[in-house]
């Protein structure tokens, strides 16, 4: 086998490592943001609760506001009654009076419910603020874990990059920048062996002469096919 393909099967070797660690990052980060988003629903409820408390407050003040608006309407009217000598303009305002009541206290009626309805959604922000601090406390000992094996993981990765730099060194670059161009358009392996008179890859015959030089370690090929780098199988490990 060409010593080529020897460094670059080892190289080959060295990305399957690295893509294992990465792949194994890329759960830990799935396990990670769905905590995230368990986290955030709960906060979203909170915020949402305290958007209403919010707008039943002020609904609740505006209420206010009118009641005491009618409050000084009335004192006024009460004022005017008492220093009123005609009797045609004091039934007026009799009436006046009698016909605020009415509204007064429809809006003291409202302001009340108003009132214990924000009452209510206070005891709802406080219910769900438990709930955040329940979730947060909940997954602080898997975060932990999560937190410690990315670490482990994040260790691995560095050395596996380090082995693997180390190996592509070792690789004449326009080689290796063509392994590289490969594997980033690849899904599979770059390096494939032989299988029989095709590539191992797609299967396309690979004619006689070009599997011989590839056999006797003459020549560094790859398939017309897929564009895999060809080794022989039966060489691996002997050369």
């Amino acid at each position: 086998m060409h010593a080529d393909l020897v460094k670059l099967l080892d190289l080959q070797a060295k990305d399957k490592t690295m893509e294992e660690v990465e792949a194994r990052m890329r759960m830990l980060d799935a396990e990670g943001s769905g905590l995230d988003q368990a986290l955030q629903r709960a906060r979203d409820l909170l915020d949402a609760a305290r958007r209403a408390v919010t707008e039943g407050a002020r609904r609740r003040d505006e209420l206010e506001a009118r009641v005491e608006t009618f409050r000084l309407l009335q004192e006024r009217r009460q004022l005017r009654l008492e220093h009123v000598r005609n009797p045609k303009e004091a039934s007026t305002l009799m009436a006046e009076l009698d016909l605020a009541r009415t509204v007064m206290s429809k809006e003291e009626n409202d302001w009340v419910r108003s009132a214990e309805a924000v009452g209510a959604l206070e005891g709802k922000v406080t219910d769900e603020e438990r709930k955040v601090e329940a979730v947060v406390a909940e997954q602080q000992p898997e975060r932990e874990r999560l937190e410690q094996r990315r670490a482990v993981l994040a260790r691995e990765r560095d050395e596996a990059i380090r082995d693997r730099e180390v190996s592509a060194s070792q690789i004449d670059k326009p080689l290796r920048t063509r392994y590289d161009r490969l594997r980033r358009s690849r899904s599979a392996n770059v390096v494939v062996p032989l299988v029989g008179g095709t590539c191992g890859a797609c299967h396309t015959t690979i004619p006689l002469n070009r599997r011989s030089q590839i056999k006797s370690g003459a020549i560094v090929d790859g398939c017309e096919g897929c564009g895999a780098i060809l080794y022989p199988q039966e060489g691996v490990g002997t050369a």
